[in-house]
């Protein structure tokens, strides 16, 4: 996606922001949405972790809207990367993955919010305005959940907090159908290494054979179809 020509609001500077999409489509329309609010500058969208490291560097934008999973590269290991990199931007994630799951670790890596792309145009800009006041943007699933975990609950899927970061990633992509070659290269990994983590995922659940192990990502995750990226 081009970049577009900056919004500004009267009497206001409008908040830079930045969209990351897995594909041109999500970047796009994750991009149209928040241009039509005037409070926003959106100065620009982008396919990839090289074009958007591009254009952070250049606008040093307010909020960064990403999705977790983008080609080449492991999403969790690139929010901790730019939380450092960047710590006044406000990191905002965009994803269709189990907020149940992966919210919770993108947030301890340094995003300030989460957003599960089932919601509405509504909580989407709720959540960019939430984030670029300096808050945390979570769904009331999430803060239902977060008191659960504190009050000691037997409820949540606690055997995950066992897998790593990119384990976890791997699994969540095992969960979408994606097989080794695909995962690979959305992680910016070799095969190899994607199969020591399925090996180690495997190990860790005691699932016996690669079978048991798909059919436990996608219980564990609640995996349909529509899940699976381009």
């Amino acid at each position: 996606m081009k970049e577009v020509s900056p919004v500004r609001a009267i009497g206001t500077k409008p908040t830079r922001v930045v969209v990351a999409g897995d594909t041109c489509v999500s970047a796009q329309g994750l991009a149209a949405i928040v241009g039509r609010d005037k409070r926003y500058q959106v100065c620009g969208g982008a396919h990839g972790f090289y074009d958007a490291g591009e254009l952070i560097r250049k606008h040093q934008p307010d909020v960064l809207r990403i999705e977790p999973f983008l080609e080449d590269r492991d999403g969790i290991c690139w929010i901790k990367d730019l939380a450092t990199e960047n710590p006044r931007t406000r990191i905002l994630i965009v994803s269709r993955q189990s907020e149940q799951i992966y919210a919770e670790r993108v947030l301890q890596a340094g995003a300030t919010g989460y957003w599960m792309k089932n919601g509405s145009e509504e909580e989407l800009l709720r959540a960019v305005e939430t984030v670029a006041a300096g808050k945390i943007y979570v769904s009331p699933l999430i803060t239902s959940l977060a008191l659960e975990r504190f009050a000691h609950c037997e409820s949540l899927p606690q055997d995950l907090d066992l897998l790593t970061d990119r384990e976890l990633a791997v699994f969540a992509l095992i969960a979408a159908e994606q097989g080794v070659g695909r995962i690979a290269k959305k992680l910016g990994i070799s095969r190899t290494t994607v199969e020591t983590h399925c090996q180690n995922i495997k190990s860790k659940h005691g699932y016996p054979n690669a079978e048991a192990l798909k059919r436990g990502a996608r219980e564990l995750f609640g995996t349909t179809r529509a899940w699976q990226t381009s």
